[in-house]
């Protein structure tokens, strides 16, 4: 028998906005610190899909424009968490904006590795040395810090609190991946919902003609409810746009069952993960993890 979660009413909140003059002022000590903000260019990916065509860009910004300015900042890289070996990317950098180019072979070179050495798995993080008009030096890696996949928690650049401000952007990274070929989802697969519909059954994925959409059929175990995924090619994300898959959700009296979400691809093993919401007139099941995969 397929597993239901307990479907929640929807309920209206009214949440009182907050209103400028309602927050305390940042101390003035912190108002004054030059801390970087890192913007990746819109439209430039973060994705080393082919180490040899890899091109990329990003910003160095201030995130206080009005405070002190630095007297220059260094930015380097470390690679796949290795703190101990952080490279100068660009030095001096003490005009604001400054644009930022980098290159697959670019990386390769400053970690006198060959281009063919960087793997999918392999990581890039960018991030600012400080040094402040009065000379203080602000490391933006240490070698206490970790590997940020490990379950030891790296050290913070600069203390704990600039990653906490509202916009703020410290670290810029770029991850080696699988090339993705949108043909390689085509066929039969399995999707596993164990929230939501609590079973695991055969889908049959296809290309929404030459588009970036994939249809998936078969959802719920229904052969006529069809979900769409869109995919993001250049950062092998995924948006699942609020669709209506049926009239009435199997083996229930719900109506008009829904989804909407995010996810992810990974190219080297064809494999999809979701984070879907799902919700019927009747109100939402809350969201839940699928994933699909051969």
């Amino acid at each position: 028998m397929k597993k239901f979660l307990s479907i929640l009413i929807i309920a209206t909140a009214v949440i009182a906005g907050c209103r400028k003059n309602d927050n305390p002022k940042l101390p003035d000590g912190i108002q004054s610190t030059p801390l970087p903000l890192l913007v990746q260019d819109t439209g430039s990916t973060v994705l080393i899909q082919n180490v040899a065509a890899f091109t990329s860009k990003f910003s160095v910004q201030l995130y206080f424009p009005d405070a002190a300015k630095p007297k220059k900042f260094d930015i380097v890289v470390a690679m796949s968490g290795d703190y101990t070996n952080v490279k100068t990317l660009k030095a001096d950098v003490t005009t604001f904006p400054t644009s930022i180019d980098v290159t697959g072979p670019q990386l390769a070179q400053l970690f006198g590795i060959a281009e063919t050495d960087i793997v999918p798995g392999d990581y890039f993080e960018i991030r600012a040395n400080i040094t402040t008009s009065n000379g203080t030096f602000l490391e933006g890696f240490t070698p206490a810090a970790l590997d940020p996949d490990s379950n030891t928690v790296a050290i913070a650049p600069y203390g704990t609190d600039a990653s906490t401000f509202p916009g703020s952007n410290l670290t810029i990274t770029y991850r080696a991946v699988c090339p993705l070929n949108l043909d390689d989802f085509v066929g039969t697969y399995t999707l596993d919902d164990p929230e939501f519909w609590g079973a695991s059954y055969s889908v049959n994925i296809t290309r929404d003609g030459t588009s970036n959409r994939l249809k998936v059929a078969g959802f719920v175990q229904d052969p006529s409810a069809i979900i769409y995924l869109t995919v993001k090619e250049s950062a092998q994300t995924i948006t699942v746009p609020k669709q209506t898959y049926l009239p009435i959700l199997p083996t229930t009296t719900y109506h008009n069952p829904s989804v909407a979400g995010t996810g992810v691809v990974d190219a080297c093993n064809n494999k999809i993960t979701l984070t879907l919401d799902n919700t019927v007139d009747e109100g939402s099941f809350g969201s839940s993890t699928v994933k699909i995969h051969k």
